[in-house]
C-alpha cells in the first residue's frame, strides 16, 4: 500500500488506543452529546479541506499487483471481480451519484445512534459487557449474505424431474453449497472472526466480578431495555458499517467517488449535527432547567475541561476520516477488527498489570483464554488474507515477535496466585490491637500540669494559649483520659493563624448576621453562652443544646462570638494551593507569648444588626453534583480525584481508587478511605457530592464551627449537641411484668453478644440526599446498601464476590464470584430496610419518590432500642454525621461503619479494633460478614462444608469498643475537647494573640484579665 494507505491506518490505530484510554478518565465526557456534536461539526468542515490537501484521499487501491503492490477487495467475492485499474475513464463514468435516501438513511441511523448513547450513559449500571465486540463478526455474516446472494444456487433453473435428476440434482446441490457456503475464500473469514470477538468477549469479562452496587432498579424496566438498547447499537452501528462499505469508491469503479464520498459523510455529519442542535434548541426554549446544562454553565465547565474538549475533537475527527480512507483501502472488516481488538485489549492489559492481589479474582484460564483466542483469531485471518492474496506475506519474525509481545503482556496473569494464604481481617485486628497501644501512649495521662505543658509545646511547637491551667484542671477533675492529643484542633485552626484576629470577628459576624447563610451564632459573655436573636427556629434546640454545653466552662472562657452552621453538610472548601499556602504560613514561626487575654474584648465584636445583611460569599449548591467544584478542590492537582475526575461507568468498582486503603476486599487504613482525593469514583457514591439537601459553600477561608465534615474541607470541628443532648441514646431495658398478663410490657434488653440474633440489621430513612429526577438515589449509600441487601437485582450481570473458604486446599481462601441469589444459600442473615415512606425526592412527575417506594417497599419504624437484640449493626452517614454510631460502639454489639463524614472524635477510635470499617463502595460487606457470623456453605462444589463464626474475635471488638467509649467520648470529653477549642481560638481572634500564652517566666500562670 502506498504511503498514505499506511499513514491513515497507523493515525487510525493510534487515534482509537488514545481514545481508548482518555474517554473513561476525561471530564469531556461529562456532556456526550455535546463533544460529539461538536467533533461532528468540526469533522464536516475537516473532511472536505483535507480532501483538497489530499488528492488521493478515499481513492480506491489498484486491483492489479504491480511493483510489489498487491490487491485489496475487502468485503467482495474475489472470483466475481474483474481486474482493471480503478479510475479510468469508464470507471468514472460508472460511479454513482450521492442519493438522497442513503444520505437521510446515515443521518437517521446515526442521530438514533446518538439518542442509544444518550441513554446508555445515562444508566451505565444497567449495562452489560462484550455487546459492541461481535461487529466485526456481524460484517463477516454480511459478507457471507452477500456472497451467498450472488451465487448460482439462487438462480440456476433445474430442468430435470425424473428421480436419478433429482438425486443428480440433490447432490449438485450439496457440492454447490460446500463450495458456495464453505469453501469460498469470504467464507473462511467467519470462523477467524468468531473467535477473535469471542477473545475480546472474554476480555471484557476479565472484571466481570468487580460488579458495582451501583443500582440497576429493576421497577423501571431499565434492567432489561438498556440492553435492548445495547443490541439496537450494536445494529445500528452494522448498518453505519454497511452504508460505509457499500458506499466507498471501489477499484471497479463503482461506489461513490472519492469526491461523492467527502460530500455524502460531510452531509452527513453536518445533519446530524443540525438535528441535535434543534432538540438542544427545543429544550432551551420549553425545559428552562436544562438551559444551564446546555450551555455549559452548569455544572461549571473549567479551563481543563475546554481543552479537553479540543483535545478530544481533534482525535475524533482523526479517526473518523483516517479510518474512513482505510475503509476504502483495507476493507469495513479490516477495520472493524482492528479498532475492537484495540478498544477491548487495552483496558485488558491495563487491568491485568494492575491486579495486585488475588482481589479482584480473575482466573487464569479466562485471562489467557481470551488473549490466546485473539490472537489465534487474528492469526487465521491474516493468513487466509496472504493466501488470497490480499495482503502481503508477513516476514517470519513477526509472526514469533507477537506471540511473545503476548506472552509478555500477559505475564502477570500467569505469575499471580488466586489463592488467599491468610484472612485479611486476622492480620488487620492484629495491626489495629498495635495501632491503638501507640496511640494509648501518645494521648498522655493527668500526671502534671507542667509535663503536659513540656508536650504540648514539643508537640504543637508553642506555649498552650491563656487559662491552659484551668482547662487542665478541669480535664483532671473529668478524668480525662486524652490530655495531649488535640491533633484535630490543631490541624482545623492552623490556617486560620494567618488571617489576622479583627478580620475573623468580621467574618463572624458577616456569617451570621445573615439568616439566609443558616449559620448562627452564640455569644459569650463575662462567662456565659448565649444563643444570638436571629437563630432560625428551627434549629434554636441545636444551639441551646451548644450553649449548654459551653456552659460548663464558659466562666473561664474570654468575650467572643462564634458562628455554627445550622446544616448537617459541610461548610468551607478552599482550594489546594490556597489551604497549603495558608497551612505552611501557620507553621512558619512560634507566635506565643506568656500574656494573659487583652482587656475589653467585647468591645472587638459587632452586635447583630436590625436589618438582614444580604452580602454573603456562600454559593447555594444544593440539588446538583458538587464533587468537582467543591468536594475535590483541596486536592493536590496531581491527585487521581483531580486528574482523572470523570467515571465513565457505574455498573463496576474502581479498584485503583479503593487500592491505597484496601488490603484485598477489606479496608485496611480507616483514615486514608475518607481522603476523597484517590476515590473520584465517590462523586457518585454519597448523597453529599450527588445532590445535597441543604448546601451553602465557600472557597473562602471562614470560621465556621461543624459538627463534621468531609475530607478537603475547613469546618472546625467541635462536639455535636445531638449526642450531647442524647437526641439518640443508649438506654436498653428489661421486661416489666409477666409473659401473658396484662401489666407485661416488653422491654429492650441488652444481652451478652453470644445470646444475641446472628444478623446483621439497620434501619433508616433515605436522608443521605435529595434525588430530584436526576435518579441520583441510584449512587446513595444508604440505598445501595438495602438494595445489596435484599438482592434486589435480578441482572445476570449483578454477581457478588465474596471471600470464602478454598473448596479444596484447607487453610487457605478464595475471593469467588457467586450470582446475587446465590447469597442467601451462604446463611449470612440481614434485616436492613428503609422505614416509614421514602424522604427527599421530587422532581419532574415524581418519579424518583414512586420509584423508590416500589424497589425498597419501606417498612414500619422501630423502637431504636430494638437495636441491641443483634449481633451486628450497621451504621452509615446521612446529609452529615450519624448521630447513632456513639450509642452503637455503647452496646454489646458489633458496629459496621462506614462513613464519608469525620467527627472531632476521629482520631481517638481504631478501625478493626474498637468497629468494623467498611468501604463506601459496600463490596466488602458479604465477606465481613461471612467471617464474623460464620457460613453455612451449600456451593455445588462445597457441599457439606461449614465455616465456624469468629464470635470470639466479633465479641472482643464489641466489648473493646464499649470500654474504650466510656473512657474517651463521654458527654465529660465533649466538654475537655470544646473547652480547649475555644481556649485556642480565643487566642486566635485576641489583637494581642502573638504575645498570649500560659504562663509567666517564672512559671506561674498569669490570671489578670480573668
Amino acid at each position: 500500500m502506498g504511503s498514505l494507505a499506511i499513514l491513515c491506518y497507523v493515525t487510525s490505530v493510534v487515534s482509537a488506543a488514545i481514545l481508548t484510554r482518555l474517554v473513561p478518565i476525561s471530564t469531556a465526557h461529562d456532556r456526550p452529546i455535546h463533544i460529539l456534536v461538536v467533533a461532528f461539526v468540526a469533522c464536516s468542515f475537516a473532511l472536505p479541506s483535507i480532501s483538497r490537501l489530499l488528492p488521493t484521499l478515499f481513492h480506491p487501491p489498484e486491483s492489479h499487483s504491480k511493483g510489489g503492490r498487491y490487491t485489496s477487495l475487502p468485503l467482495n467475492d474475489l472470483g466475481n471481480v474483474e481486474p482493471q485499474n480503478a479510475y479510468t475513464q469508464d470507471a468514472k463514468q460508472r460511479q454513482g451519484k450521492v442519493r438522497v435516501t442513503v444520505l437521510a438513511a446515515a443521518i437517521v441511523a446515526i442521530s438514533l445512534r446518538l439518542e442509544l448513547y444518550r441513554r446508555i450513559s445515562k444508566a451505565t449500571e444497567c449495562t452489560i459487557d462484550s455487546v459492541e465486540v461481535f461487529l466485526p463478526f456481524l460484517l463477516a455474516l454480511y459478507d457471507v449474505y452477500r456472497l451467498q446472494k450472488q451465487s448460482p444456487i439462487f438462480g440456476e433453473k433445474q430442468t430435470s424431474t425424473s428421480a436419478s435428476g433429482f438425486i443428480l440434482r440433490t447432490i449438485t446441490l450439496i457440492q454447490e453449497a460446500l463450495g458456495t457456503y464453505l469453501l469460498q475464500p469470504r467464507t473462511r473469514y467467519v470462523l477467524p472472526v468468531f473467535l477473535l470477538a469471542s477473545g475480546c468477549h472474554l476480555t471484557t469479562g476479565l472484571w466481570s466480578s468487580s460488579t458495582s452496587t451501583y443500582i440497576c432498579p429493576i421497577v423501571t424496566g431499565e434492567s432489561q431495555t438498556i440492553k435492548v438498547f445495547q443490541f439496537l447499537a450494536l445494529f445500528l452501528d452494522f448498518a453505519i458499517a454497511v452504508v460505509a462499505y457499500e458506499t466507498r469508491p471501489k477499484a471497479d469503479g463503482t461506489g461513490l467517488s472519492g469526491r461523492r464520498c467527502v460530500v455524502l459523510w460531510s452531509s452527513t455529519l453536518l445533519g446530524v449535527s443540525i438535528i441535535w442542535s434543534i432538540v438542544g434548541g427545543a429544550y432551551y426554549l420549553f425545559k428552562p432547567e436544562y438551559r444551564g446544562w446546555l450551555l455549559l454553565l452548569r455544572p461549571s465547565v473549567d479551563f481543563g475541561t475546554l481543552i479537553a474538549i479540543g483535545v478530544h475533537t481533534f482525535l475524533f475527527c482523526l479517526l473518523f476520516i483516517s479510518t474512513l480512507h482505510c475503509i476504502t483501502t483495507y476493507g469495513v472488516l479490516d477495520m472493524s477488527i482492528y479498532i475492537t481488538a484495540i478498544m477491548t485489549m487495552i483496558p485488558g492489559f491495563e487491568f491485568i498489570w494492575s491486579r495486585r492481589s488475588p482481589y479482584p479474582p480473575v482466573p487464569k484460564t479466562s485471562s489467557i483464554t481470551s488473549f490466546v483466542l485473539i490472537l489465534v483469531g487474528w492469526w487465521m485471518y491474516s493468513r487466509i488474507q496472504q493466501a488470497m492474496g490480499e495482503r502481503e506475506p508477513a516476514p517470519r519474525y513477526r509472526h514469533a515477535l507477537i506471540p511473545i509481545i503476548l506472552c509478555i503482556l500477559i505475564l502477570p496473569a500467569w505469575r499471580k496466585s488466586d489463592n488467599v494464604y491468610f484472612h485479611p481481617i486476622d492480620v488487620l485486628i492484629y495491626d489495629a490491637k498495635l495501632q491503638h497501644d501507640r496511640y494509648v501512649a501518645s494521648v498522655g495521662n493527668t500526671l502534671s500540669l507542667h509535663e503536659t505543658v513540656d508536650r504540648y509545646q514539643q508537640r504543637y511547637k508553642r506555649r498552650p494559649p491563656p487559662g491552659f491551667d484551668l482547662w487542665f484542671e478541669y480535664a483532671k477533675s473529668r478524668t480525662s483520659f486524652v490530655v495531649d492529643e488535640f491533633d484535630q484542633i490543631y490541624d482545623d485552626l492552623l490556617p486560620f493563624r494567618t488571617i489576622l484576629p479583627d478580620e475573623l470577628r468580621k467574618q463572624t459576624w458577616e456569617m451570621v448576621s445573615n439568616p439566609w447563610n443558616e449559620i448562627s451564632g452564640i455569644t459569650i459573655r463575662n462567662g456565659s453562652a448565649t444563643v444570638q436573636s436571629n437563630v432560625l427556629p428551627t434549629h434554636r434546640w441545636m444551639l441551646e443544646g451548644v450553649a449548654n454545653l459551653i456552659n460548663k466552662f464558659a466562666q473561664h472562657l474570654p468575650d467572643m462570638d462564634l458562628a455554627f452552621n445550622l446544616n448537617d453538610e459541610s461548610r468551607v472548601a478552599v482550594p489546594f494551593q490556597e489551604i497549603e499556602s495558608l497551612r505552611q504560613q501557620g507553621r512558619m514561626e512560634d507566635k506565643s507569648g506568656r500574656l494573659g487575654w487583652s482587656s475589653d474584648r467585647a468591645a472587638g465584636w459587632l452586635p447583630i444588626p436590625e436589618h438582614e445583611v444580604k452580602e454573603t460569599v456562600f454559593r447555594d449548591m444544593s440539588f446538583r453534583n458538587t464533587f468537582r467544584e467543591f468536594g475535590s478542590v483541596g486536592c493536590d492537582p496531581k491527585s487521581l480525584a483531580r486528574t482523572t475526575p470523570h467515571v465513565s461507568s457505574q455498573s463496576h468498582l474502581c479498584h485503583t481508587c479503593a487500592a491505597p486503603h484496601s488490603l484485598g476486599q477489606f479496608v485496611s487504613d480507616w483514615t486514608k478511605s475518607g481522603d476523597i482525593c484517590h476515590q473520584p469514583d465517590v462523586a457518585h457514591l454519597h448523597g453529599f457530592y450527588l445532590s445535597p439537601a441543604a448546601f451553602k459553600t465557600s472557597h473562602r477561608l471562614m470560621p465556621v464551627f461543624s459538627q463534621s465534615k468531609a475530607h478537603g474541607y475547613n469546618d472546625i470541628l467541635y462536639p455535636s449537641a445531638w449526642n450531647y443532648m442524647d437526641k439518640v441514646i443508649y438506654a436498653p431495658s428489661e421486661d416489666n411484668g409477666t409473659p401473658g398478663q396484662d401489666n407485661f410490657k416488653a422491654g429492650f434488653p441488652d444481652p451478652p453478644f453470644s445470646e444475641k440474633e446472628n444478623t446483621l440489621f439497620w434501619r433508616g430513612a433515605t436522608s443521605e440526599g435529595v434525588s430530584s429526577g436526576n435518579h441520583a438515589w441510584r449512587g446513595m449509600t444508604r440505598q445501595r446498601l438495602v438494595h445489596m441487601a435484599n438482592n434486589l437485582t435480578t441482572s445476570a450481570h449483578d454477581a457478588v464476590t465474596i471471600l470464602l473458604p478454598h473448596p479444596t486446599s484447607p487453610k487457605t481462601y478464595k475471593y469467588q464470584t457467586l450470582p446475587g441469589p446465590m447469597i442467601k444459600s451462604l446463611g449470612l442473615n440481614t434485616s436492613i430496610a428503609i422505614v416509614d415512606h421514602i424522604a427527599r425526592c421530587g422532581g419532574v412527575g415524581l418519579h424518583d419518590c414512586s420509584d423508590q417506594e416500589a424497589e425498597f417497599s419501606p417498612v414500619p419504624p422501630t423502637d431504636f432500642q430494638a437495636h441491641w437484640r443483634y449481633k451486628f449493626l450497621f451504621d452509615l452517614d446521612g446529609a452529615g454525621f450519624s448521630g447513632r454510631f456513639l450509642p452503637f460502639l455503647q452496646s454489646r454489639s458489633l458496629p459496621f461503619k462506614t462513613a464519608l463524614f469525620r467527627e472531632w472524635y476521629a482520631s481517638r477510635l481504631t478501625a478493626w479494633h474498637h468497629f468494623v470499617p467498611q468501604d463506601i463502595r459496600l463490596h466488602g460487606v458479604w465477606s465481613t460478614l461471612a467471617y464474623f457470623a460464620g457460613v453455612n456453605v451449600s456451593l455445588p462444589d462445597q457441599r457439606d462444608n461449614y465455616w465456624p463464626a469468629h464470635t470470639v474475635e466479633a465479641e472482643r471488638i464489641a466489648l473493646q469498643g464499649r470500654d474504650w467509649v466510656e473512657k474517651v467520648v463521654r458527654k465529660e470529653d465533649m466538654e475537655v475537647y470544646f473547652f480547649r477549642l475555644l481556649l485556642e481560638w480565643g487566642r486566635l481572634v485576641d489583637d494581642g494573640r502573638d504575645e498570649l500564652g500560659y504562663g509567666t517566666p517564672g512559671g506561674e500562670a498569669k490570671k489578670d484579665g480573668w
